[in-house]
């Protein structure tokens, strides 16, 4: 059985979600790494402590841009019309997955963060599940997750 570790800051209904769809997976969920070299894969949700092992994060913005603590802060003040989440190996800075979200005219603040989020809480246990299993993500597999948040422009997930 294989084991994933969850690193965290504040509990946030991310971890929620990961932990759901690693239900054949142990899951670990702690707030300071220990014995990490037990854990197949280890997962940041939120967490602010300092890790400098290998782990799979997710990022609010599309990454290379707006590497900020303040992501979406960052996008509205600079005016981009897309954004998305980015899900990468933090150490390597390899990323794995990008998903987009296009930014209306009359998005508020609020709404791209809860958007984004959304986007985390969807995508991100995709593709750490894929991760575990050893294969690739592909966004077709978002097709029997309900993962499509209708704002991503016309992809194939979409049904909206």
């Amino acid at each position: 059985m294989k084991k994933a570790a969850i690193l965290y800051s504040d509990y946030n209904s991310t971890i929620d979600a990961i932990k759901y769809r690693l239900s054949d997976c142990l899951t670990d969920c702690m707030t300071t790494p220990n014995n990490m070299e037990q854990y197949d894969l280890v997962i940041l949700s939120n967490y602010k402590g300092n890790y400098d092992g290998e782990a799979v994060a997710c990022h609010h913005s599309l990454l290379p841009a707006f590497d900020s603590e303040e992501p979406v802060k960052d996008a509205v003040l600079a005016g981009v019309k897309v954004s998305g989440i980015t899900i990468y190996f933090k150490k390597s800075k390899k990323i794995i997955a990008q998903y987009p979200v296009f930014i209306k005219n009359n998005l508020h603040y609020d709404e791209i963060k809860q958007e984004l989020t959304y986007l985390e809480q969807t995508i991100y246990p995709v593709v750490i599940e894929k991760l575990l299993n050893g294969e690739v993500f592909e966004p077709s597999s978002l097709n029997n997750t309900g993962g499509c948040s209708g704002n991503c422009g016309g992809c194939q997930a979409c049904t909206h």
